[in-house]
Protein backbone atom coordinates (compact mmCIF):
# COMPACT_ATOMS: atom_id res chain seq x y z
CA UNK A 1 0.00 0.00 0.00
CA UNK A 2 1.17 3.63 -0.38
CA UNK A 3 0.70 6.57 1.09
CA UNK A 4 -2.22 7.67 -0.45
CA UNK A 5 -4.03 4.82 -0.14
CA UNK A 6 -3.26 4.51 3.27
CA UNK A 7 -4.49 8.41 3.94
CA UNK A 8 -7.94 6.83 2.45
CA UNK A 9 -7.88 3.74 4.40
CA UNK A 10 -7.32 5.36 8.14
CA UNK A 11 -9.54 8.39 7.77
CA UNK A 12 -12.12 8.62 9.63
CA UNK A 13 -15.56 8.77 8.18
CA UNK A 14 -16.63 12.39 8.59
CA UNK A 15 -12.91 13.26 7.16
CA UNK A 16 -14.04 10.89 3.71
CA UNK A 17 -17.20 13.26 4.35
CA UNK A 18 -16.07 16.38 4.24
CA UNK A 19 -13.36 15.64 1.65
CA UNK A 20 -15.82 14.56 -0.97
CA UNK A 21 -18.83 16.60 -0.20
CA UNK A 22 -16.63 19.70 0.42
CA UNK A 23 -14.72 19.09 -3.08
CA UNK A 24 -17.97 18.84 -4.81
CA UNK A 25 -20.80 20.85 -2.86
CA UNK A 26 -18.67 23.69 -1.76
CA UNK A 27 -16.29 23.70 -4.82
CA UNK A 28 -20.06 23.86 -7.51
CA UNK A 29 -21.34 26.28 -5.26
CA UNK A 30 -18.37 28.77 -5.47
CA UNK A 31 -18.31 28.20 -9.13
CA UNK A 32 -21.86 29.54 -9.94
CA UNK A 33 -21.99 32.19 -7.03
CA UNK A 34 -18.86 33.26 -9.23
CA UNK A 35 -20.28 32.61 -12.51
CA UNK A 36 -23.32 34.69 -11.45
CA UNK A 37 -21.44 37.60 -10.66
CA UNK A 38 -19.70 37.59 -13.86
CA UNK A 39 -22.86 37.53 -15.71
CA UNK A 40 -23.96 40.70 -13.95
CA UNK A 41 -20.94 42.03 -15.36
CA UNK A 42 -20.82 40.34 -19.05
CA UNK A 43 -23.04 37.44 -20.66
CA UNK A 44 -19.74 36.52 -22.43
CA UNK A 45 -18.19 35.52 -19.24
CA UNK A 46 -20.83 32.99 -18.10
CA UNK A 47 -19.62 30.84 -20.90
CA UNK A 48 -16.24 30.80 -18.84
CA UNK A 49 -18.00 28.96 -16.28
CA UNK A 50 -17.13 25.29 -18.24
CA UNK A 51 -13.66 25.50 -16.78
CA UNK A 52 -13.78 25.77 -13.14
CA UNK A 53 -16.83 23.73 -13.29
CA UNK A 54 -14.59 21.42 -14.71
CA UNK A 55 -11.78 20.97 -12.85
CA UNK A 56 -14.12 21.17 -9.37
CA UNK A 57 -15.70 17.76 -10.88
CA UNK A 58 -12.18 16.57 -11.80
CA UNK A 59 -10.99 16.79 -8.28
CA UNK A 60 -14.04 15.61 -7.33
CA UNK A 61 -13.85 12.48 -9.42
CA UNK A 62 -10.01 12.30 -8.26
CA UNK A 63 -10.94 12.03 -4.85
CA UNK A 64 -14.08 10.04 -5.17
CA UNK A 65 -12.22 6.97 -7.54
CA UNK A 66 -8.94 7.50 -4.89
CA UNK A 67 -10.90 6.24 -2.24
CA UNK A 68 -12.61 3.55 -4.19
CA UNK A 69 -9.15 2.10 -5.31
CA UNK A 70 -7.82 2.85 -1.54
CA UNK A 71 -10.97 0.23 -0.78
CA UNK A 72 -10.85 -2.16 -3.66
CA UNK A 73 -6.78 -2.64 -3.49
CA UNK A 74 -6.78 -3.16 -0.09
CA UNK A 75 -10.49 -4.74 0.40
CA UNK A 76 -8.87 -7.57 -2.66
CA UNK A 77 -5.46 -8.02 -0.84
CA UNK A 78 -6.99 -9.73 2.80
CA UNK A 79 -10.01 -11.58 0.38
CA UNK A 80 -8.96 -15.15 0.13
CA UNK A 81 -7.56 -15.87 -2.78
CA UNK A 82 -10.24 -18.54 -4.09
CA UNK A 83 -12.89 -16.41 -3.41
CA UNK A 84 -10.49 -13.10 -4.63
CA UNK A 85 -12.27 -11.16 -7.46
CA UNK A 86 -10.34 -10.32 -10.52
CA UNK A 87 -9.37 -7.19 -10.73
CA UNK A 88 -8.21 -6.65 -13.91
CA UNK A 89 -11.48 -4.62 -15.08
CA UNK A 90 -11.89 -3.06 -11.74
CA UNK A 91 -8.58 -0.82 -12.97
CA UNK A 92 -10.24 -0.09 -16.03
CA UNK A 93 -13.56 0.59 -14.11
CA UNK A 94 -11.36 3.46 -12.01
CA UNK A 95 -9.44 4.96 -14.97
CA UNK A 96 -11.86 5.12 -17.44
CA UNK A 97 -14.44 7.65 -15.69
CA UNK A 98 -11.63 9.69 -14.42
CA UNK A 99 -10.39 10.11 -18.03
CA UNK A 100 -14.01 10.12 -19.71
CA UNK A 101 -14.90 13.53 -17.16
CA UNK A 102 -12.20 15.54 -19.19
CA UNK A 103 -13.31 14.25 -22.82
CA UNK A 104 -16.98 14.80 -21.19
CA UNK A 105 -16.55 18.50 -20.64
CA UNK A 106 -14.45 19.21 -23.83
CA UNK A 107 -17.49 17.34 -25.79
CA UNK A 108 -20.23 18.84 -23.74
CA UNK A 109 -18.97 22.50 -24.69
CA UNK A 110 -18.68 21.60 -28.49
CA UNK A 111 -21.70 20.01 -28.38
CA UNK A 112 -24.02 23.01 -27.93
CA UNK A 113 -23.05 24.04 -31.45
CA UNK A 114 -23.18 20.38 -32.88
CA UNK A 115 -26.03 18.55 -31.64
CA UNK A 116 -24.56 15.43 -33.63
CA UNK A 117 -21.60 14.95 -30.97
CA UNK A 118 -24.29 13.75 -28.89
CA UNK A 119 -24.26 10.56 -30.72
CA UNK A 120 -20.44 10.24 -29.34
CA UNK A 121 -21.12 11.55 -25.98
CA UNK A 122 -24.00 8.70 -25.07
CA UNK A 123 -22.14 5.33 -25.44
CA UNK A 124 -19.06 6.94 -23.53
CA UNK A 125 -21.35 8.02 -20.86
CA UNK A 126 -22.98 4.92 -20.70
CA UNK A 127 -20.17 3.17 -20.35
CA UNK A 128 -18.50 5.77 -17.79
CA UNK A 129 -21.63 4.78 -15.44
CA UNK A 130 -21.28 1.23 -16.14
CA UNK A 131 -17.75 1.46 -14.95
CA UNK A 132 -18.78 3.37 -12.35
CA UNK A 133 -21.45 0.60 -10.71
CA UNK A 134 -18.72 -1.50 -11.74
CA UNK A 135 -16.49 -0.22 -8.77
CA UNK A 136 -19.48 -0.13 -6.36
CA UNK A 137 -20.03 -3.67 -6.54
CA UNK A 138 -16.42 -4.70 -6.62
CA UNK A 139 -15.98 -2.68 -3.25
CA UNK A 140 -19.16 -3.88 -1.93
CA UNK A 141 -18.55 -7.61 -2.52
CA UNK A 142 -14.92 -7.52 -1.66
CA UNK A 143 -15.79 -5.79 1.72
CA UNK A 144 -18.26 -8.16 2.54
CA UNK A 145 -16.07 -11.39 1.27
CA UNK A 146 -13.20 -9.65 3.19
CA UNK A 147 -15.60 -9.78 6.73
CA UNK A 148 -17.14 -13.29 5.82
CA UNK A 149 -14.09 -15.25 4.36
CA UNK A 150 -16.52 -17.64 2.46
CA UNK A 151 -18.64 -16.75 -0.93
CA UNK A 152 -21.26 -14.14 -0.94
CA UNK A 153 -24.65 -13.39 -3.35
CA UNK A 154 -25.78 -9.83 -4.35
CA UNK A 155 -28.11 -9.96 -1.33
CA UNK A 156 -25.22 -9.86 1.32
CA UNK A 157 -23.44 -7.19 -0.32
CA UNK A 158 -26.48 -5.24 -1.33
CA UNK A 159 -26.35 -3.10 1.84
CA UNK A 160 -22.71 -1.89 1.16
CA UNK A 161 -23.63 -1.61 -2.13
CA UNK A 162 -26.46 0.91 -2.00
CA UNK A 163 -25.20 2.81 0.85
CA UNK A 164 -22.44 3.49 -1.33
CA UNK A 165 -24.13 4.42 -4.31
CA UNK A 166 -25.57 6.98 -1.85
CA UNK A 167 -22.20 7.80 -0.68
CA UNK A 168 -22.92 10.86 1.11
CA UNK A 169 -25.01 8.69 3.94
CA UNK A 170 -23.03 5.57 3.00
CA UNK A 171 -19.63 6.87 4.02
CA UNK A 172 -20.64 7.11 7.70
CA UNK A 173 -21.48 3.46 7.37
CA UNK A 174 -18.74 1.80 5.25
CA UNK A 175 -15.60 3.42 5.99
CA UNK A 176 -15.96 2.88 9.59
CA UNK A 177 -15.79 -0.89 8.44
CA UNK A 178 -12.94 0.12 6.41
CA UNK A 179 -11.15 1.29 9.56
CA UNK A 180 -11.65 -1.67 11.49
CA UNK A 181 -10.35 -3.87 8.96
CA UNK A 182 -7.21 -1.94 8.09
CA UNK A 183 -6.75 -1.77 12.07
CA UNK A 184 -6.84 -5.91 11.85
CA UNK A 185 -4.74 -6.26 9.32
CA UNK A 186 -2.06 -3.61 10.69
CA UNK A 187 -2.28 -5.60 14.00
CA UNK A 188 -1.90 -8.36 12.61
CA UNK A 189 1.57 -7.66 10.61
CA UNK A 190 4.66 -8.39 12.45
CA UNK A 191 6.72 -5.91 13.83
CA UNK A 192 9.72 -5.39 11.36
CA UNK A 193 11.85 -3.70 13.99
CA UNK A 194 14.64 -4.70 15.30
CA UNK A 195 15.22 -5.09 19.13
CA UNK A 196 17.72 -3.07 20.79
CA UNK A 197 21.04 -5.42 21.24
Amino acid sequence: MDMVANLFLRAKHWQIFVLLVGVGFVGDVVVIVSSISATARSPQDFGKIGLPFGFVVALFMFFFLGWFWSMGSFLNSIVQPSLRPKVGFFRFALVYPGLYIFLFIALFQISTTSPALLLVIFPLHFLAMFCMFYDLYFVSKSLVLAETSKPVSFYDYAGPFFLMWFFPIGVWFTQPRINRLYAERKNAEPSTRVAPG
